[in-house]
């Protein structure tokens, strides 16, 4: 029989019993393992629900376990660095919902320590991974010329809401804007060299609260250029996401990853559907075995991870200073 990957989930809330749980127990290049979490009786539930080996509150055990092949980490932003860094070090394939972190330095520090324990590091950047994306891609690589790209995430975030907590979130852009920052650079198939951003506090009435909406322009190298409306009001029963692409004579609009139209050229209008909306999170999970069984490239891996997260934080410092903020390939690499 063919060697699975053993995986430990960690973090067991609602984004990994409703996601990564489900498209792992699916795969059969994974075998769900263990199951840990700060409230042990969450995890109890999770690993008799997928016939895991145990659970447990103690990540150190997980870290310890020599079964132990994946580790899958789904918890709050503020844990992120430190849980991947402890993961790389007992060497440990990692697996890291976005944010890498909530400060440059940690994201090095992350970078440093996947590098120098030459472990397989993937973030959670699966936009580009959606099947209608990648099939928006195929059509514009054929082209060849410069995009311009408007994307819309917006939905209400209660004002109490952690992902809006800088400290523990991180606030919208840094905690979840990242995901178009990344999809971005994928669709453009380029290097960002500009950003701008306006943006400010919706959601509350405390002026010194991270910006939980902003309006953000990115150029790129190749000439390409894209912006993205982040929003946290707004009403939630509207779609959240939408995804407007325009190069050449092509028009592409992609609807909440389930529908995409398509005007190419001369050609008759392309509608293409599907049955439920999928942001690519299975082919990440898949991709990224691929990597671990042969030891290649995981989807995502760290260079990717910084560079978006290096654009959110420019676009915070932008929406301060309100200033154009350069951006540099040296500053989401490391030596």
């Amino acid at each position: 029989m063919e060697k699975k990957i053993k995986v430990a989930i960690v973090g067991c809330g609602d984004f990994a019993r409703g996601v990564h749980l489900p498209n792992i127990a699916t795969n059969s290049k994974y075998q769900l393992y263990a199951a840990c979490d700060i409230v042990e009786e969450r995890a109890k539930e999770v690993a008799e629900k997928y016939q895991m080996a145990y659970a447990t509150d103690d990540y150190q055990k997980v870290l310890k376990d020599s079964q132990v092949d994946l580790v899958v980490i789904t918890t709050r932003h503020d844990l992120h660095a430190q849980q991947t860094i402890q993961a790389a070090q007992a060497k440990k394939h990692i697996l890291c919902e976005k944010p890498m972190a909530l400060n440059l330095n940690d994201c090095y520090e992350v970078m440093r320590a996947v590098r120098d324990n030459g472990v397989k590091y993937t973030i959670g950047y699966n936009r580009a991974l959606a099947p209608l994306v990648r099939k928006a891609k195929g059509i514009l690589q054929d082209k060849n010329k410069p995009v311009v790209i408007y994307h819309r995430m917006a939905n209400f975030i209660p004002p109490d809401h952690w992902l809006l907590d800088e400290k523990t979130g991180g606030g919208r852009v840094v905690g979840e804007g990242c995901h178009v920052l990344d999809l971005f650079c994928a669709l453009t198939d380029s290097e960002p060299v500009r950003l701008y951003a306006e943006g400010g506090v919706f959601t509350q009435d405390k002026a010194d609260a991270v910006a939980d909406t902003q309006v953000v322009t990115l150029s790129f190298q190749n000439n390409s250029l894209a912006t993205m409306l982040l929003s946290s009001v707004g009403n939630s029963g509207a779609p959240k996401e939408s995804t407007e692409i325009f190069s050449d004579r092509t028009t592409i609009f992609i609807d909440d990853f389930k529908e995409m139209r398509v005007w190419d050229g001369d050609l008759p209008v392309q509608t293409v559907s599907l049955p439920s909306q999928d942001k690519g999170h299975a082919l990440e999970i898949d991709l990224l075995a691929d990597a671990i069984l042969n030891d290649t490239p995981p989807p995502n891996g760290p260079e990717n991870a910084c560079r978006a997260a290096l654009l959110s934080f420019k676009v915070l410092e932008a929406i301060k200073t309100h200033q154009v903020q350069a951006v540099e390939k040296a500053q989401y690499t490391i030596t």
